[in-house]
């Protein structure tokens, strides 16, 4: 090798010894993960924070991860009549007294957040303005002198875009207590008082405050600072991801499969589908394009291909075939929870009923039933998995199906299923074992502004193409 040549294919020689650069020492100090962690929201009024709030509890309670919100205005509500408090006077930096009652709910709000973490919690979120310097200064110095160390992160919602703004002050104003008694107009007028009196002091987050995570306009731009372990990992492709955009998320199991492969019936043979899930994957495919029809022809915007995740089973793969102009991706995350020497000779391949079949499992296996109950989450079944295991190999694809901007479907099994639907409807992740989910049924999920999804079911009838629908709100 010539001289030097070796500088350009990389060279092979250790780092010195004692090296090691101030960033270096303070990136070894926050790559281990705290037992602890406070996301302290940043940013203006009708900027998306308390949407980011409910985005990120959601997501990290699914995760099984002790997880909550703590929202100073309720606190300032609580002890403050919502008639004073929510007027933009109250929020005027010369109102003495105001700022006083202010500063009480943020510190009533900080000191709750602190018992949760002592208790066990393991990620607090602090949903407040913390618009200035001074304020977040005091958060770290709290945080600093407790006798528990644990980590603050601020997230800094900055939006400049005038439609999203708009959209996020008319969500404000419909649903605050603040503006409960008043008109719209005088609402919106009193909103924008309160933003102007915020902007006329706001401090964007230095580079000296330590770990930060900056949104513009709700993603469109993700600017991150000394963000390591559970940050990096998860937290942060995850708030990439999110956004206000509408757009439908429909989950469904895989049609009846073929008890008998040897079927003389090649259609049958070849998708892994029953007569009965042919049928019903022409239903299916249906209901999707005459609903992203709908989707499009509303939004005004020129069609898309519709985004299909389907796992690597046959009669998953079969079941969208009739879904036309779509982007399709086979994933391994979606399939079913490998039950291990559970269910062998009767629950192989498919659950035939609407349900898991507990009761046949605790009378075959009453061992690991009885431990099962102790620990669903977690317990692993002999030989395979637990359901934590397939919540981990499913992160990715749900930040995917939260990111896409298009009509997404997603075609999986009982136990993968379960677990989104919970994620979806706001469900505590240790009842999602024992949920429903029928088949011939499309679960929709449709994004709301206050960060959660309006979900509804709709049974389809294969032979007439017919829709019945339940709604429900997550």
């Amino acid at each position: 090798m010539a001289l030097g040549e070796g500088y350009y294919v990389g060279a092979t020689s250790p780092h010195a010894d004692g090296a090691r650069s101030k960033r270096q020492l303070e990136r070894e100090r926050l790559t281990p993960d705290a037992p602890g962690v406070a996301l302290v929201m940043v940013g203006l009024p009708a900027r998306g924070k308390s949407f980011i709030s409910h985005k990120l509890e959601r997501f990290l309670l699914w995760k099984g991860l002790s997880t909550r919100m703590f929202n100073v205005g309720t606190y300032r509500r609580q002890g403050t009549d919502p008639e004073q408090s929510g007027r933009s006077d109250f929020f005027d930096h010369n109102n003495a007294a105001a700022l006083a009652a202010r500063e009480a709910a943020a510190s009533a709000a900080l000191k709750d957040m602190l018992s949760f973490l002592d208790g066990g919690g393991q990620f607090a979120i602090f949903d407040a303005t913390n618009s200035v310097a001074s304020r977040r200064a005091h958060i770290i110095e709290r945080f600093k002198s407790h006798v528990n160390k644990y980590s603050v992160v601020f997230v800094e919602v900055i939006c400049s875009e005038t439609e999203v703004v708009e959209a996020n002050m008319l969500n404000k104003i419909r649903h605050s207590p603040d503006f409960h008694d008043m008109s719209y107009e005088q609402a919106l007028e009193d909103l924008k008082k309160r933003i102007a009196k915020y902007e006329s002091v706001y401090e964007t987050v230095g580079e000296d405050e330590g770990p930060y995570i900056k949104l513009y306009n709700l993603s469109s731009k993700v600017l991150a600072n000394q963000c390591y372990g559970r940050i990096s990992r998860s937290i942060l492709p995850y708030l990439m991801g999110v956004h206000i955009g509408n757009r439908p998320i429909w989950l469904v199991r895989a049609g009846v499969g073929e008890s008998n492969p040897q079927s003389p019936d090649p259609s049958i043979r070849l998708s892994g589908l029953s007569g009965v899930g042919l049928n019903f994957a022409q239903a299916l495919g249906h209901f999707v394009c005459e609903r992203a029809e709908q989707h499009w022809r509303a939004s005004g915007r020129e069609p898309e291909p519709t985004r299909v995740f389907t796992s690597t089973m046959a009669r998953a793969i079969a079941s969208a075939c009739h879904v036309s102009d779509k982007d399709e991706v086979q994933s391994s995350a979606l399939n079913a929870l490998d039950k291990g020497t559970i269910g062998v000779g009767w629950w192989d391949v498919e659950c035939r009923s609407d349900s898991l079949p507990w009761d046949e499992v605790s009378t075959r296996h009453p061992e690991f039933w009885e431990q099962f109950q102790q620990n669903p989450l977690k317990k692993c079944f002999p030989g395979g998995e637990s359901f934590m295991d397939v919540i981990q190999r499913l992160e990715g694809l749900l930040i995917e199906v939260e990111s896409s901007t298009r009509p997404v479907l997603v075609v999986s099994h009982i136990t993968v299923l379960q677990l989104l639907v919970a994620y979806f409807r706001g469900l505590p992740l240790e009842e999602a074992w024992k949920l429903s989910v029928p088949r011939h049924c499309v679960f929709e999920a449709l994004p709301s502004l206050g960060g959660g999804f309006m979900c509804s079911e709709h049974h389809l009838q294969a032979d007439a193409f017919e829709v019945g629908t339940s709604e429900q709100t997550g």
